[in-house]
């Protein structure tokens, strides 16, 4: 331990000795800008000298015209061309694209003609070596502006906003433009300054002090761009339009609730804005320091460069670069999948209108699968940037820990999206085959044990996925199981030894659902209950009776079952007629009533055999009552029979037959 803190103590030591040395060496460089002045001084002072400056800046300044007089007279003969193609409205981003690289080639032109009018007249001209090197330079650095500001008019097109690629407004493009134009100007021919002064005679040092004096003009301007931008920026990290006011409760709403209230009118109350995410309260943070962060960022770069620190100018250039790339790459990638998803999901409007619920089926995981994908691109670009600025990101998936880790995650995933589609297999064939319908719409009816029991597996289904996918998951992230799962049979015993009577409900409702003894939809008589059965559980039974009182009766206490509707059921009456009425006549009428009954379309089809008179069976004290009954489908019998009662009293009263009083 103590080796160790020692050998960082040491490293620490000689890290704070070298970047001692460096500031040293830039602050001398600093005090060495004087003598700038005095070599520049003496290059005046001299007339040899003298006259070797008037030759280049004769060179320099022939060489300037002729190229930009070839620039601008190249300019002149495309102006046209390039006119027609700015105000084209193009009809998608394909013709888009075509017209700006057409004018983009348009704009290489001038910078062609320029290159070669330059290069041509120093060729001609034959200067001294210093002279040539001197126009080389100007004719370099007028390239590379030209070339940054072409870079800058084919994303922002200024001036033409129906070939712009970047989604920014005609002043927005114009003002990044002129910056792009400055900062350009600045460091090129800064440096190119600097480069032939040194070229000329100028002594390292005070060379090195004015590049270091050029990058803190070209950081000054980054620092003053960074301000300037500072409340559209901070807005556009926000998600917010930067026209928009920052506090929803603006000012104008404020006064006219006042006003309401001091007049007596219902004050206006905005509702309340919704609770950020945390996401948002990122962004929101971020927003309000991101300026700070890019001039700490400035000025942190421009340090590494004047202090000459070895290898960092060009790991801060590389990660800066690579991080710029990769949140580009992300928002594209995160673009694409929003387009993937909502035009390859999408579900065509006529198979909406014929099928109402299949887009809420169908886009059931859509939600789940977006966000996801966004998690792994983000997951992606994070550990993309750590690796650009030095942390081994990736390093670690190499790790034995690393491969358990990536191997673990990626067992969950496979065993969820396993457990989704067997679960939308069964639950969808069981809801396509309960919900089927006919070539006429009609929906196709089920056995009663059908609808009881598909129901009842579908949930013992659920059940053992998720247990499944519970113990995949503790499985992988470590735990051990098998001690879970013996305890797991200990307490089942338990729990079977003191809840006997659950276990008894949940066996004979076993028996009694396998048995199909009853189903949903029964009229039932059980434990002192009578009602229509509306539900089943593995424990349990619900019925309402006919009052409307729900009663939930455990299985354990049916010891018998009186199914009013098992295929099929009886309407069975006793019906009193007066001892004077003919018998003949009124059994007569009784069965004319069933046979229009059984004719009937409505109640027809409910009706399973004629009526049956089973005769005489009481001589009250002022009727003799007929027993008589009628077949119908299961849980019909109620209908059938009181349409049967009020025929059979219109009819009665139209044949004058009286009923006893």
């Amino acid at each position: 331990m103590e080796l160790l803190g020692a050998r960082v103590l040491d490293a620490l030591s000689d890290r704070i000795e070298e970047f001692s040395e460096e500031i040293a060496a830039a602050g001398q460089a600093l005090l060495d800008l004087p003598k700038a002045y005095r070599w520049l001084d003496r290059q005046m002072s001299d007339p040899r000298l003298r006259v070797q400056w008037g030759i280049l800046l004769g060179e320099v300044l022939l060489v300037v015209v002729a190229g930009y007089a070839a620039r601008l007279a190249t300019f002149w003969l495309l102006a046209r061309p390039r006119r027609g193609l700015e105000h084209r409205q193009p009809r998608n981003w394909g013709v888009r694209l075509g017209l700006l690289l057409t004018r983009t080639l348009l704009d290489i032109v001038p910078m062609v003609a320029f290159a070669l009018a330059a290069y041509g007249v120093q060729t001609l001209t034959h200067p001294p070596k210093p002279a040539s090197t001197a126009a080389l330079g100007i004719i370099v650095s007028s390239l590379l502006v030209q070339g940054a500001t072409l870079a800058a008019r084919f994303l922002l097109s200024p001036g033409a906003p129906s070939l712009r690629l970047l989604p920014v407004g005609d002043e927005t493009a114009h003002y990044v433009y002129i910056w792009v134009r400055r900062i350009a100007l600045t460091a090129v021919y800064g440096y190119f300054v600097a480069q032939v002064a040194y070229q000329l005679g100028l002594p390292y040092r005070p060379y090195m002090a004015l590049l270091k004096v050029v990058g803190l003009i070209v950081g000054i301007m980054l620092v003053i761009l960074v301000l300037q931008n500072r409340q559209s920026v901070a807005d556009w990290i926000r998600g917010r339009d930067p026209l928009l006011p920052e506090d929803p409760h603006d000012d104008g709403a404020l006064e006219a609730q006042l006003a309401a209230e001091i007049s007596g009118d219902s004050p206006m109350v905005a509702a309340p804005p919704p609770a950020p995410t945390a996401w948002g309260l990122v962004r929101r943070r971020l927003a309000e320091v991101w300026h700070i962060l890019a001039i700490v960022y400035l000025v942190a770069i421009y340090g590494i460069w004047a202090l000459e620190v070895k290898g960092g100018f060009g790991f801060v250039s590389r990660a800066t670069l690579i991080s710029v790339v990769t949140l580009i790459v992300a928002r594209l990638l995160m673009e694409g999948i929003d387009r993937l998803i909502r035009r390859g999901f999408a579900i065509p409007d006529d198979l909406k209108r014929q099928y109402p619920l299949l887009e809420s089926r169908a886009n059931r995981y859509l939600p789940i699968l977006h966000r996801g994908a966004k998690v792994v691109v983000w997951l992606a670009g994070l550990l993309t940037l750590l690796q650009a600025w030095g942390v081994d990101s990736f390093g670690w998936l190499s790790t034995p820990f690393g491969q358990r880790a990536s191997a673990s995650l990626l067992t969950i995933v496979l065993m969820v999206i396993f457990a989704l589609i067997v679960w939308e297999l069964v639950s969808g064939g069981i809801e396509r085959y309960l919900n089927t319908t006919d070539r006429h719409g009609r929906l196709v009816e089920r056995s009663p044990r059908i609808r009881t029991l598909l129901p009842l597996v579908r949930n013992v289904v659920l059940v053992m996925l998720l247990v499944m996918v519970g113990l995949t998951v503790l499985a992988e992230i470590g735990v051990n199981i098998a001690p879970l799962l013996a305890g797991v049979g200990f307490l089942g015993v338990a729990v079977g030894f003191g809840s006997q009577s659950l276990v008894k409900d949940v066996i004979t409702g076993l028996f009694i659902l396998f048995e199909d003894t009853i189903s949903v939809g029964d009229s039932v008589t059980l434990a002192g209950y009578t009602g229509t059965v509306e539900g089943l559980t593995i424990r349990t039974i619900r019925l309402r009776d006919d009052s409307g009182a729900v009663h939930t009766v455990p299985f354990s206490a049916v010891t018998g079952i009186s199914n009013l509707t098992k295929d099929y059921s009886y309407f069975t009456a006793d019906f009193g007629i007066a001892y004077a009425t003919d018998l003949n006549r009124a059994t007569q009428i009784m069965t004319e009533i069933g046979e229009e009954l059984q004719s009937d379309s409505l109640f027809g089809p409910s009706i399973l055999a004629p009526l049956e008179i089973l005769g005489v069976s009481e001589f009250a004290e002022k009727a003799v009552k007929i027993k008589f009954r009628i077949k119908t489908r299961p849980r019909r019998q109620l209908a059938v029979g009181r349409e049967f009662n009020r025929r059979l009293k219109l009819r009665f009263d139209a044949e004058g037959i009286p009923f006893p009083v």
